[in-house]
C-alpha cells in the first residue's frame, strides 16, 4: 500500500544550510545569491528549468545568469552541463572536506607530533579563535589549518599572518582564506615569515593596482579570490603597471557587459607578442586597426565586383547616319 500525503507547495520550505551562510554568502555578489536560492528551490520542488527561463524570471539578459553560474560552479555550489544544472550537496562537501582520506601517510601517523610542536600548533589556534573568532572558531577551520601544515609547510607564524592578511582585506570567509593560502604555498612558494615579508612588500603595489582597476570598473563589491588571480598575474607575473591595464580597460566603452575575463584576453595577448610598453602596444594596436582596415575594404572591393549588376554594365555606343549607311552597303553586298 503506498502512502502519500497532499501539501501545498506554497508552505514548503527550502533548506539552506549554515555553511552557505558563513562561508559563500559575504563573498557573492548580490545576483548569484538569488540565483543559488532559486536554484536550490526549484531543485526541491523537482521544477524543470534552463539558463533561458531563469533569465525571464529575473527580467535579466541571458549573459548575467551565464556570469553567475560560474561563480557559483567555481565555488563548488553547482555543476551544470548543457543539459541538467545540479546543486551541489554541502553538507556532503563538508564531510568529504573535513575527514577525506589521506593520500600518502604521514610521519604521525604512527608517532604523535614532538611536544614543542605540537604546543606551537595548538598555541597558534587558540590565538586565532581569540583573535578572529571572538574565542569561537568552529571546528572546521582546525581541520583545515593542519591541511595547511602538511600541503604548504608554513611555520605557525605564517599561518597567522594568513589570517591577519585576509581580515585586513575584510574578507574572512573560508573559501577566501583557503584560496589565499594556496596561492602563498602553490605559487609564490611561502614557508617562513621572511619570504612572507619578502612577498608583502610588494604586496602593496599590487592591492593599489588592484583597488584602483575595482574603482575604474566601478565594482561595487570585493574582487573574488578568482578576479584577484587575474590582476595578480597582471602584477607580479607580466608586470604590467596601470598605465598599460588601463590601455585595455578603456575599451569597456564599447563592451555591453565588460569583464575582467575580457581585459585578461587582451592584456594576455599583449604579454604574448612581448608588449612591456605604452608606445609598443599603441603602436602594435594602430597597426591591427590598420591592417583590419585595408581587410575589411578589400573585402568590400570584393564584394562589389560580386554584385555588380550585369544588364547595361557598359556605355552604351553612340551612331550617327554614316554609320547606318555602312550598314546598308554591307547588307546588300551580302545579298548578291
Amino acid at each position: 500500500m503506498k502512502i502519500s500525503r497532499i501539501e501545498n507547495p506554497i508552505f514548503k520550505t527550502t533548506t539552506i544550510y549554515n555553511s552557505f551562510i558563513s562561508d559563500y554568502l559575504p563573498d557573492l555578489d548580490p545576483f548569484a545569491v538569488k540565483l543559488y536560492l532559486y536554484l536550490v528551490y526549484a531543485c526541491e520542488n523537482a521544477a524543470d528549468i534552463d539558463k533561458q527561463a531563469v533569465a525571464n524570471i529575473f527580467n535579466c539578459d541571458i549573459s548575467l545568469v551565464d556570469a553567475a553560474m560560474v561563480t557559483l560552479k567555481s565555488l563548488g555550489l553547482i555543476t551544470y552541463t548543457e543539459d541538467i544544472i545540479i546543486v551541489c550537496d554541502l553538507a556532503q562537501k563538508e564531510i568529504e572536506r573535513n575527514y577525506r582520506p589521506k593520500a600518502v601517510s604521514r610521519p604521525d601517523d604512527q608517532f604523535t607530533l614532538p611536544e614543542e610542536e605540537a604546543a606551537a600548533r595548538n598555541q597558534l589556534q587558540k590565538a586565532i579563535s581569540d583573535k578572529f573568532f571572538a574565542g569561537r572558531m568552529p571546528v572546521v577551520w582546525y581541520n583545515e589549518i593542519d591541511s595547511w601544515f602538511e600541503k604548504y609547510a608554513f611555520t605557525p607564524e605564517v599561518v597567522f599572518s594568513l589570517f591577519q592578511h585576509c581580515q585586513n582585506n575584510h574578507i574572512m570567509t573560508k573559501p577566501y582564506v583557503s584560496k589565499v593560502a594556496e596561492s602563498w604555498g602553490e605559487r609564490y612558494h611561502i614557508r617562513t615569515l621572511q619570504q612572507l615579508d619578502t612577498y608583502l612588500a610588494t604586496y602593496n603595489e599590487y592591492k593599489k593596482l588592484r583597488d584602483t582597476v575595482a574603482k575604474k570598473l566601478k565594482m561595487q563589491r570585493p574582487m573574488n579570490v578568482y578576479e584577484e588571480e587575474i590582476i595578480e598575474k597582471w602584477h607580479y607575473i607580466y608586470q604590467y603597471s596601470f598605465e598599460i591595464i588601463e590601455l585595455a580597460l578603456k575599451k569597456s566603452v564599447t563592451a555591453s557587459n565588460p569583464t575582467l575575463a575580457m581585459f585578461d584576453s587582451i592584456i594576455t595577448q599583449w604579454h604574448k607578442n612581448g608588449l612591456k610598453t605604452v608606445d609598443e602596444i599603441k603602436e602594435y594596436q594602430e597597426n591591427k586597426r590598420k591592417k583590419y582596415s585595408i581587410e575589411k575594404s578589400n573585402s568590400q572591393s570584393g564584394a562589389n565586383i560580386l554584385n555588380t549588376p550585369q544588364k547595361k554594365n557598359y556605355d552604351q555606343r553612340a551612331y550617327d547616319d554614316n554609320d547606318f549607311d555602312d550598314f546598308y552597303k554591307d547588307s546588300k553586298k551580302a545579298e548578291k
